[in-house]
């Protein structure tokens, strides 16, 4: 079999991909969880990799993709197959929320395209007649690379050495045949750009912040959750302690001390009592208090819109019935 990739081929298809920040934390975040869960080694389903769908807006060569989400897999015969029925299933899925998202390609990681990922790049073909390839990279060196080390592919068919884009003037009868024949599809690199948001733009500065909390570029709201966290573990471990003493000394293992047994008893009872009559009476009370509040507001809400709807209908008629229908009462005009 041919090789998918020449290193030097890149598409002709005119296509200009625009890519969102949320599908390449999407599928760094896969990656890395699957190698801290798994290791480096090889596993039952196959070698260590990963597969996902990528999806977005097309209309006509201009692609954005917005979102991805993550595909299993089996590993039969020395081949990827995709579990197609979740994808289907996680496709409707998606649809319901973003109706106006579609299939553009699948994801997966490498240095390159290889002849593997050709087989499992025509599995998509029944979903979309020209899916795009998105190729992460998690073995490049930091410190050297200057590019992100994301590529995108386009398939194209390789017929007798001439190289015809599967997105641009193939036909799905084309995409079938190529399908049928996958030592005919290969991979052409697609240059794209990075699109973000406002939201999008946020949520990054955050998770680019989230470092030590010692740091001074430290996100504020990690130093804030850490504290919290610290707080309830060294309080989860000192009741476990004095649960411990306290049950020892229930079972005559440990000689009481009455002191001690006293100032367990004084801090069990500044704790509140959720289960007493005062309790609920208390909270009940409250509660009531929260909904008579809440329920003011939207009556007031709802008088000040009647109010202002009500002057805007004697702002919009007065000129019409001045000096017609007005009658002078008291010193004021009221219109009728």
């Amino acid at each position: 079999m041919v090789n998918a990739y020449d290193g030097t081929r890149e598409s002709t298809s005119g296509f200009i991909i625009t890519l969102h920040p949320l599908v390449i934390l999407n599928i760094t975040d896969h990656f890395t969880r699957l190698r801290l869960q798994s290791g480096d080694a090889s596993n039952a389903k196959g070698p260590l990799t990963i597969f996902g769908a990528v999806i977005g807006t097309q209309s006509g060569r201009e692609i954005e993709v917005f979102n991805s989400f993550e595909l299993p897999y089996k590993y039969v015969e020395g081949r990827f197959v995709i579990d197609n029925a979740y994808f289907v299933s996680k496709q409707e899925q998606f649809r319901q929320v973003f109706p106006n998202y579609d299939l553009l390609g699948w994801y997966s990681v490498g240095s390159h395209p290889t002849d593997s990922d050709i087989h499992v790049h025509t599995q998509f073909l029944e979903h979309n007649d020209s899916p795009l390839f998105l190729q992460l990279n998690p073995d490049i060196n930091p410190t050297i690379a200057k590019d992100l080390p994301l590529s995108i592919y386009e398939s194209v068919l390789d017929l007798g050495g001439s190289a015809e884009a599967a997105g641009g003037a193939s036909t799905a009868a084309a995409a079938t045949a190529a399908a049928a024949s996958e030592s005919s599809l290969k991979f052409a690199k697609s240059k794209y750009k990075i699109e973000t948001g406002e939201a999008e733009r946020i949520a990054l500065d955050h998770i680019a912040r989230t470092t030590n909390a010692d740091s001074d570029r430290g996100s504020s709201l990690v130093a804030n959750l850490t504290g919290q966290k610290n707080a309830i573990k060294m309080l989860h471990a000192r009741v476990q302690i004095l649960k411990a003493y306290v049950r020892d000394v229930d079972n005559g293992t440990l000689a009481p001390d009455h002191e001690l047994l006293r100032q367990i008893a004084s801090v069990c009872q500044r704790l509140p009592t959720v289960n007493s009559q005062d309790f609920r009476h208390e909270f009940i009370s409250d509660y009531n208090d929260i909904l008579l509040n809440t329920y003011l507001a939207a009556i007031t809400k709802g008088a000040h819109a009647v109010n202002e709807l009500v002057d805007k209908i004697n702002i919009a008629t007065a000129d019409r019935k001045s000096g017609k229908r007005g009658v002078a009462s008291m010193g004021s005009s009221i219109y009728v």
